[in-house]
């Protein structure tokens, strides 16, 4: 099995066939949560994204997309189960992955045996930056964001590092943003709320539209390719 980092761009947009083929190797449970979704597309979003992360993993792993069973951590990361590993022990995982999705489009990356953290945003307007800025950015980054001709779109590029890592270490938003730090140019983590020895590395993602920005995290360094899903059906 290959032990670089895989990151696949996913379009969110397909046909009623497409659709119906991934909803139906979905399990119960994430069945009954697109049902929960309130607006079609929103559900429709869902949908995809998990269905291509099964169809991805399946293909890894050389199983049925619908065979894959996951686990979560007390965060929410998910995990897969195995003959290794127990259902709701995912600390003990011996295959990473991570999925974001904003707007049309959803970014998947599949690691191994190293910990990965994924990040995507559509670019928009923010009400209340200043705040969201205050609550999420250090000083240091607050002063570098405010001298920037777009600070949506400069708040919004660190916003979508500090998810990748929060994520990478199964966290996600129950750790505060402010912990964690880095240099935008060149780009590279400055703080950690955990110890560094992991050697924790942040990776730009520069192939998607203009309109979104994201980012990679991974535990250590390692070889990073960027392909474009193919849907199914």
């Amino acid at each position: 099995m290959s032990q670089s980092v895989q990151v696949w761009q996913v379009p969110l947009a397909v046909s009623e066939e497409t659709l119906r083929a991934y909803e139906g190797c979905l399990s119960v449970d994430e069945r009954s949560r697109a049902d929960r979704f309130h607006f079609p597309d929103d559900r429709r979003r869902y949908i995809v994204a998990r269905g291509t992360l099964r169809h991805l993993l399946g293909r890894r792993l050389e199983h049925a997309p619908k065979e894959i069973e996951f686990c979560y951590g007390e965060y929410g990361k998910p995990s897969i189960v195995s003959d290794r590993v127990a259902a709701g022990d995912a600390g003990n995982c011996n295959f990473h992955f991570n999925v974001s999705h904003s707007g049309e489009l959803a970014l998947c990356a599949l690691s191994g045996h190293r910990r990965v953290g994924v990040d995507i945003e559509k670019l928009k307007s923010i009400q209340r930056l200043d705040s969201m800025m205050e609550r999420c950015l250090s000083q240091y980054e607050l002063s570098q964001v405010k001298n920037e001709p777009d600070q949506a779109h400069a708040f919004l590029q660190r916003w979508t590092c500090k998810e990748a890592y929060l994520k990478a270490i199964g966290l996600g938003l129950s750790q505060s943003m402010q912990a964690v730090e880095f240099e935008i140019s060149p780009l590279k983590l400055i703080r950690l709320p955990q110890d560094c020895a992991s050697g924790w590395q942040l990776h730009p993602i520069k192939n998607v539209p203009e309109s979104y920005v994201g980012a990679l995290v991974t535990e250590g360094e390692a070889a990073v390719t960027f392909s474009t899903w193919q849907h199914v059906g």
